[in-house]
């Protein structure tokens, strides 16, 4: 394997008239030393032959990686003495443009390379790439190679062209990007989005016949101006802009509808907390410092259990977690997490007045406030904070039925746009975005409240799966165009 590797960096230094002299093989890079073979060469001002040898140096020129191994050249470059009397130069070195670039690092193949990772990617995309394929450059040089590159062949005439703007600064400055839509490439690029500036581009291109533009006026008269033959489209990230625009405005007024709606879907009950009380309500301290320690102790749990499950002993899993052993024996022997015992209740001045508060809670009154205030005048001298906590525990008991059973908890108004967004079923063309049942739900009920909202859907799904159908691949990857508008 070595021969061939060190063939194929003979047949390079060849063409330069250079001769492999050592090579040296490490684990990380692999260092080749050449001479020169050059007896003489010309002067680049005179063009004079010259074989009066001056001098010579050690240029160091990167290679493209080889077997994973960074590989490195060191050329001999020889320096002559310039025969003619007339000229301005006195000495010259030999010319290695096969080999390397003028004053450049690198050789010309790994040169070729990050000009095609700039061309593909740009310059710090092609940069962080180029590193993970070894050759280390960063991404103004990646952009100064492409630059180096200069323009390739000639192209095709384009016939079929996108148009659109791009923002300089943006609010203040703007410019206008054309790509060719056949190709898929950008062919120019200018300062300016005025019907004037597209008007003369257009001209210089007459193969033209085809233009997809966005709704702006100005590049609508540009081509009714230059290329009055051409036929103007818009492409398909500005229909789904239009089409979303359009149902959105009819959304907008029929608020009354949508809120109706969405109080026709119930999406279950209250969640409750860990404390018995519904979840956002304000929790004391020592109930956000038991669930604190809770959580510490359900993560130290998963830890013994993942450890315990890849064949670790006890002892060892207690050395590694620097916990007790004892502790770590529990958690594997439990069969789930073990809970701790809630403290038990002592007496309370409140235990003689709590049939009154279940009653008064049966009647409808669910104000802490308003009980505690009954409860005063009947001799209670306790807090109002106890008060309250006593009416949440009865109104949302552990294992109990509630005195006073919950309403169901129904859906939000969703917003226009979102609105939309469920109305199209757009998650249906995009399967690995999980959907709720109540977003369907709730387009159901919105039909049956409203009909012509039932033929919008229709039509709008119908659209969207022929262009899903059309363009499979860019309607349900993240890059879409329709997760762009929706």
């Amino acid at each position: 394997m070595k021969s061939k590797v060190l063939d194929g960096i003979e047949r390079i230094l060849a063409r330069a008239s250079k001769r492999v002299v050592c090579f040296v093989d490490d684990d990380s890079k692999i260092n080749v030393k050449a001479c020169s073979t050059v007896r003489s060469a010309p002067c680049p001002d005179c063009q004079s032959w010259s074989d009066r040898l001056h001098g010579s140096y050690v240029r160091c020129l990167t290679e493209r990686p080889s077997l994973e191994q960074q590989v490195v050249i060191f050329v001999e470059i020889r320096r002559f003495k310039c025969p003619s009397a007339d000229c301005p130069r006195r000495t010259f070195a030999e010319d290695i443009q096969s080999l390397a670039g003028r004053h450049q690092r690198r050789t010309r193949s790994q040169a070729r390379a990050l000009q095609a990772l700039g061309h593909a990617l740009g310059g710090a995309a092609a940069a962080r790439l180029a590193t993970n394929l070894g050759i280390h450059a960063s991404a103004d040089t990646v952009l100064r190679e492409v630059r180096r590159a200069g323009v390739g062949k000639q192209r095709v005439p384009p016939q079929v062209v996108g148009i659109d703007d791009w923002a300089i600064a943006r609010g203040h400055h703007y410019g206008t990007i054309i790509v060719d839509l056949e190709r898929r490439e950008p062919i120019e690029v200018f300062a300016g989005r005025e019907t004037t500036v597209v008007a003369d581009w257009l001209r210089d291109n007459p193969s033209i016949r085809i233009v997809a533009r966005d709704r702006a006026g100005a590049y609508s008269e540009a081509v009714e101006l230059a290329l009055p033959a051409a036929q103007q489209v818009s492409d398909r990230w500005h229909l789904l802009g239009n089409l979303r625009d359009n149902v959105e405005s009819m959304l907008h007024r029929l608020g009354p509808q949508l809120r109706q709606a969405a109080q026709q879907v119930e999406v279950g009950s209250v969640p409750m907390g860990r404390q018995g009380l519904p979840r956002g309500t304000a929790l004391r301290g020592w109930q956000r410092l038991s669930d604190d320690r809770r959580a510490a102790r359900l993560a130290r749990y998963e830890e013994v259990m993942a450890l315990h499950a890849q064949g670790r002993t006890m002892k060892g899993i207690a050395r590694e977690l620097s916990i007790d052993h004892r502790t770590v024996r529990k958690f594997v022997t439990a069969r789930a997490f073990p809970e701790r015992a809630r403290r038990t209740r002592g007496p309370t001045p409140l235990d003689a007045h709590r049939g009154y508060i279940e009653e008064r809670i049966r009647q409808g009154c669910h104000s802490p406030r308003l009980l505690w205030k009954e409860l005063r005048e009947r001799g209670y001298t306790g807090s109002r904070a106890a008060v309250r906590d006593c009416v949440l525990r009865l109104l949302t008991p552990q294992g109990k039925d509630p005195l006073v059973k919950q309403p169901p908890r129904t859906m939000a108004c969703p917003s226009p746009r979102r609105a939309f967004g469920w109305l199209a079923g757009w998650k249906k063309l995009n399967p690995d975005r999980p959907q709720g049942d109540e977003h369907e739900r709730f387009v159901e009920a919105l039909c049956v409240l409203e009909p012509s909202v039932a033929v919008v859907r229709s039509l709008t799904r119908q659209f969207l799966g022929m262009m899903h159908r059309r363009h499979p691949k860019n309607s349900t990857n993240g890059s879409s165009a329709w997760k762009a508008v929706v």
